[in-house]
């Protein structure tokens, strides 16, 4: 009896302990708890505290940075460098675009007879060349001459970008952006007071520019501008290419990555400068009121603003200044032909501050192909060529006689009995 009493009291004792034990074990993760919970709440209190900071902060840096924008407007300085690279390298582009499909077709006659029995055949694949000849008299004029159908080519492509994308604000995408940028632009300067000077409508206006060209419709529409212009471009050219729809596919494709995509990059780019860049062209040759083609007089006065090639001593550069003894003005009138105008000038017009515009600047010569000799040259130089263009027989296909506009401008090339 005593040893169970005395083992139902260590049991007992050991029981208190247990419950001792248990409840200070439940004291323990009560207080443990509680402090985690306080805990987790300080926590959840601080990431909003630190949340709202944030966006305070962020509204802060935005202010700032609008009054930064404020006091230094967007400008966008290319320099000429700059630019006269990017079109020297369009011209290039052209001009390799261009080489590619005609070459084989100058260099083959049997080539060269399948063209113009496809002209006969379908006269609407060279009705685009026709035109752009029809409405270009030095083109006209460059056919008669020889080795130029290359040249006159060139010439269409560039007289094409020039009429189409940088004569063109955005060249022909997003009208209606265009239409409210402008009248925006003429409100700022006639309307609002006090009046915008010429600085700040070209910054603005480069500005504009620039965010439109940066957003998702101006980039849906240019996809489909893009296919627009390859699509009349590469048809002015269908004659020198074959039915097949596999070669047509390959030709467009080569249209618009060579010329078209490289000419909008180009004019995108100019359009985001508050400098004004832009292209002219001067052909220098006229129709008269006879209607044959004559030099304008103006050629000879503008000849150091040209960049001339003579057709008479292998494409050399022909430049009047570098002539020894310096020919007279009755010896250029004698010896010197305007041929053809392959390449628009570049000009740049330098915007200051308020309202001053420096003179033009010439970027890149507009670029010509002339004939400068003697007679003896001339004879010499026709002498080696018997045939005419193929330009020159597509264009005068079934007229009488192909030198009869050309009596006033090729008056020493009379000798020539292409016809």
């Amino acid at each position: 009896m005593e040893a169970l009493q005395k083992r139902l009291q260590e049991a007992s004792s050991r029981a208190d302990q247990a419950e001792r034990a248990a409840e200070e074990l439940q004291k323990r993760l009560k207080a443990g708890f509680e402090h985690t919970s306080s805990g987790k709440d300080t926590l959840t209190d601080t990431v909003e505290v630190l949340k709202s900071e944030n966006k305070s902060l962020r509204a802060e840096l935005d202010d700032a940075r609008s009054h930064i924008f404020s006091l230094q407007p967007y400008r966008q300085d290319l320099t000429p460098e700059e630019v006269g690279r990017d079109y020297d390298d369009l011209v290039t582009g052209i001009t390799d675009w261009v080489t590619k499909f005609a070459e084989p077709i100058l260099d083959d006659p049997s080539k060269m007879d399948e063209v113009l029995s496809s002209a006969k055949k379908r006269p609407a694949d060279f009705r685009g060349i026709r035109n752009y000849m029809t409405h270009n008299s030095d083109l006209v004029s460059g056919c008669m001459f020889p080795e130029t159908d290359i040249d006159i080519l060139i010439a269409i492509v560039t007289r094409f970008l020039h009429d189409n994308v940088f004569q063109m604000n955005l060249f022909g995408a997003l009208p209606e952006a265009v239409e409210v940028l402008s009248f925006l632009e003429a409100s700022m300067q006639n309307n609002v007071e006090p009046k915008r000077d010429l600085f700040a409508l070209r910054t603005w206006r480069a500005e504009a520019f620039n965010a439109i060209i940066c957003s998702e419709h101006y980039q849906a529409a240019r996809t489909g501008r893009i296919k627009d212009l390859t699509l009349d471009l590469a048809t002015s050219f269908k004659i020198f290419r074959g039915t097949r729809d596999k070669d047509w596919n390959k030709f467009c494709y080569s249209c618009q990555d060579s010329v078209i995509k490289p000419a909008i990059t180009l004019q995108e780019k100019l359009l985001t400068s508050t400098h004004h860049f832009y292209l002219d062209l001067n052909p220098y040759i006229i129709w008269n009121l006879r209607q044959e083609l004559e030099t304008s007089p103006d050629f000879i006065i503008n000849l150091p603003k040209l960049k001339c090639e003579n057709i008479l001593h292998n494409r050399k550069p022909f430049n009047i200044a570098k002539l020894d003894p310096r020919p007279t003005k009755d010896q250029l009138d004698k010896d010197l032909t305007n041929v053809l105008t392959v390449v628009p000038a570049l000009y740049m017009r330098q915007i200051g501050k308020g309202d001053a515009i420096k003179e033009p600047m010439v970027v890149r010569k507009q670029q010509v192909l002339v004939a400068w000799g003697d007679d003896k040259k001339r004879e010499k130089f026709s002498a080696s060529y018997k045939e005419r263009t193929l330009l020159n027989r597509l264009f005068f296909s079934g007229q009488e006689r192909s030198e009869r506009p050309l009596n006033n401008i090729l008056a020493p090339w009379k000798h020539i009995t292409w016809g």
